[in-house]
């Protein structure tokens, strides 16, 4: 009997059918031995960031590979709205595909399409892959499966996607799909003078979220949102009262780095610089 990795739950998927708050972890860094912890620590999954470092797709294979074996789901944010790299993630064992920048339905509906297998989708097949066990005899099977638990979460990070927020969370498939809103590109892009300091809350972004909270309520779609200010309990609850259902913390990088500045702080009594 062949093995199939894609017979794995979704763990991500089965915390919300509980009515549960899935917890994951943003990872920066490529270390797969910080992607154990994360597991070992009782994390439900963790997303792979390819847009904002060094992650490539050779990288992110021993990435999942580390999730795997710590008992994680492997979300992967890939660098762009691109079909090479949204089929590299599937094929490589990502149980969700997280995609920025998506600001149409056009856009969201051919991330959709790279994510997933015909008919649903039109993601480019080879069944001696490594999400398919790199096995022939049960290609059917993986794909179907793969096409119930493959996640496609799209990031609305510009006016133009919360503008066309309705008809882009009216695409989505309710029991897999989810969504995020990056109010961090959104602050950014309401700067309007040179020296202009962001306004992290500022009004549009609170109309924003609201908007998309609403949306995501009527068509039944969950929020991925990040555990903010802080990743403690006082950010999850922040976080759950803006409407989100799957909780990120970010990112490991920086986790890493407010310790050591605690560290510093305490030992020399002296804030980190």
């Amino acid at each position: 009997m062949s093995f199939k990795p894609f017979l794995r739950p979704n763990k991500v998927l089965a915390a919300l059918e509980r009515g549960e708050t899935p917890l994951g972890m943003q990872m920066y860094t490529h270390d797969p031995d910080l992607v154990e912890i994360v597991g070992y620590t009782g994390f439900d999954f963790v997303m792979l960031d390819m847009e904002h470092n060094r992650t490539n797709p050779e990288t992110m294979v021993g990435l999942i590979r580390a999730a795997e074996v710590s008992g994680l789901t492997p979300l992967v944010r890939v660098g762009a709205n691109d079909a090479f790299l949204i089929r590299s993630a599937v094929e490589s064992g990502a149980q969700g595909v997280v995609v920025p920048h998506v600001k149409t339905v056009e856009e969201a509906r051919a991330g959709m399409a790279a994510s997933h297998y015909p008919p649903e989708g039109r993601c480019g097949i080879c069944p001696a892959i490594r999400a398919n066990g790199y096995a022939h005899n049960n290609w059917e099977e993986y794909m179907a499966a793969a096409n119930r638990q493959v996640m496609f979460i799209p990031l609305l990070e510009d006016v133009e996607a919360i503008d066309n927020a309705e008809e882009i969370i009216g695409l989505l498939k309710p029991g897999r799909d989810a969504v995020g809103v990056g109010g961090a590109d959104i602050a950014n892009a309401l700067l309007k003078e040179p020296g202009e300091r962001v306004q992290w809350a500022h009004p549009y972004l609170r109309e924003a979220q609201a908007k998309v909270k609403a949306l995501c309520e009527d068509k039944g779609i969950p929020i991925m949102g990040m555990a903010f200010p802080t990743s403690d309990l006082a950010g999850v609850e922040v976080a759950k009262a803006n409407g989100t259902k799957i909780v990120i913390f970010y990112p490991d990088s920086h986790i890493f780095y407010e310790a050591c500045r605690k560290i510093m702080k305490d030992v020399r009594g002296e804030a980190a610089s």
